[in-house]
């Protein structure tokens, strides 16, 4: 004899009422439903409780200092180059050592929240201007390596910042267990389950900036 269908069941149930054999099957169904219901709440709220545990809170007056720096810097490239250009995305999410990152598509700068906190004048005074000379040469020049000599010229003569690649930071509070590798332009990270994935052949990852492949290792300048 065939199964019933789950649909027809829930139908006897609802006319027979408790007494019906299907009463059982309907009220196994809704506990099963439920519990899958407050398991993925659960979930959620313990990864949104997680996130915010690792983003520190930037103090309001830290975040005028890094968006008047952009304007800063933004409004200087527009009178020297003589074109506007429309002001970028700030985003405080950038993870790992890595200062911060241009995200050219995305018209895009983000910041490291950790590193922004233990060295703010820094930031202010270089990592925004360094992030932001990447996007103003991909707008200028196109896609050109990501610290050559537009970049240099960027940064030296339009911003007036010395055209330094990488920072000096000290990273102890957010350099978790990872693996050195490298492309064609910087130094990168890839955390422990990357790094395995890597490893097993399930991922390979590019650098948002040159695009070029990441190898394991240290990146040496030319």
């Amino acid at each position: 004899m065939a199964a019933r269908p789950a649909q027809s069941l829930a139908r006897d149930a609802l006319l027979f009422g408790p007494c019906h054999p299907c009463f059982e099957f309907v009220s196994r169904l809704k506990v099963g439903l439920m519990a899958r219901l407050f398991y993925l709440i659960e979930f959620f709220a313990r990864a949104a409780y997680a996130s915010g545990m690792k983003t520190p809170r930037l103090p309001i007056a830290l975040q005028q200092a890094v968006m008047r720096s952009l304007r800063h810097f933004l409004q200087l490239a527009s009178d020297r180059l003589e074109r506007p250009f429309a002001e970028p995305a700030l985003v405080y999410q950038q993870r790992g050592t890595a200062a911060g990152t241009a995200w050219l598509e995305k018209w895009e700068i983000r910041l490291n929240p950790v590193l922004l906190l233990e060295n703010q004048q820094a930031f202010v005074d270089e990592v925004v201007p360094h992030e932001l000379a990447h996007l103003l040469v991909w707008k200028v020049f196109g896609r050109v390596p990501p610290h050559g000599k537009e970049w240099k010229w960027m940064m030296q003569e339009v911003l007036g910042v010395p055209a330094r690649r990488t920072h000096q930071f000290e990273i102890a509070s957010v350099h978790a267990a990872t693996f050195p590798y490298r492309c064609g332009c910087q130094q990168h990270h890839l955390t422990v389950r990357r790094h395995n994935r890597v490893l097993r052949g399930e991922s390979e990852y590019r650098c948002v900036r040159c695009k070029s492949l990441l190898k394991p290792g240290d990146y040496s300048p030319a």
